[in-house]
């Protein structure tokens, strides 16, 4: 197991903060207040499974294969994040039933949706990246 980084705490933390918001008051609907296990259809199960998984990359560091040898639990966090982030963003702007309006556990999954995006995000190509193109050798390109 190795060291967890900032990331993977981040969303381990986010992960931790997705599942609590299922239980706290997402919609009020004809003056009832619902939380996200009674709101949500189906995708409460994904929001679940994505909180569990963040957890996971932060407990092991996120370097363990998930379910294939080349998916590592941070990819997997990354990619939940990812679609957690829009399926809530979709929620709240645009597939809210008519007469409900939002309370706070929405827009605290959709925070804990963007700090797993964020925090599993593999930042290092961007840091590591430069405009010239590392194929082509010096002399080639000091000719162009």
């Amino acid at each position: 197991m190795s060291k967890p980084g900032m990331g993977q705490l981040i969303a381990g933390a986010g992960g931790m903060l997705l599942i609590v918001s299922l239980f706290l008051p997402w919609a009020d609907v004809q003056d009832v207040s619902q939380s996200g296990w009674e709101f949500l259809t189906i995708s409460d199960v994904f929001f679940l499974i994505a909180g569990l998984i963040a957890i996971a990359a932060a407990i092991t560091g996120g370097r363990h294969a998930f379910m294939r040898p080349d998916l590592s639990l941070n990819a997997a966090t990354d990619l939940l994040g990812v679609v957690s982030t829009l399926l809530l963003a979709w929620l709240l702007l645009f597939d809210l039933p008519a007469g409900a309006s939002t309370d706070t556990g929405a827009f605290l999954a959709l925070i804990a949706a963007i700090a797993i995006m964020g925090g599993a995000g593999d930042y290092s190509v961007l840091r590591r990246s430069s405009r010239a193109d590392p194929t082509i050798p010096d002399d080639a390109r000091q000719a162009r």
